[in-house]
């Protein structure tokens, strides 16, 4: 596989950089890798046009990600409870977990 370097100064130089043409070629091998490795993959043009190739698992987390942070009060809520002793805590024996 033919790849360039990371863009400088950034993010992107943390992974495998691409050119359009080496991708096209290789993209069967890049893509298990991506999926296989969890580690996102760059495609740059030759006019510096740029996407990134991630695995499905990486997309999902993501989502999922935004997602919960989407819902009002939440991390303020999961901080608080982090912040808290443990001896505030309801034991898990105390717990219905409805199974």
């Amino acid at each position: 596989m033919s790849m360039t370097h990371g863009a400088k100064g950034g993010v992107g130089e943390l992974m495998k950089h691409f050119t359009v043409n080496a991708a096209r070629k290789d993209f069967g091998a890049i893509l298990n890798d991506v999926a296989r490795f969890h580690e996102p993959v760059a495609i740059v043009s030759d006019d510096n046009a740029a996407a990134v190739i991630i695995s499905m698992d990486e997309w999902n987390s993501i989502q999922e990600t935004l997602y919960l942070h989407s819902i009002p009060g939440l991390t303020e809520s999961i901080k608080a409870s982090a912040a808290e002793p443990l001896e505030y805590g309801t034991p898990a024996s105390e717990v219905d977990f409805g199974v």
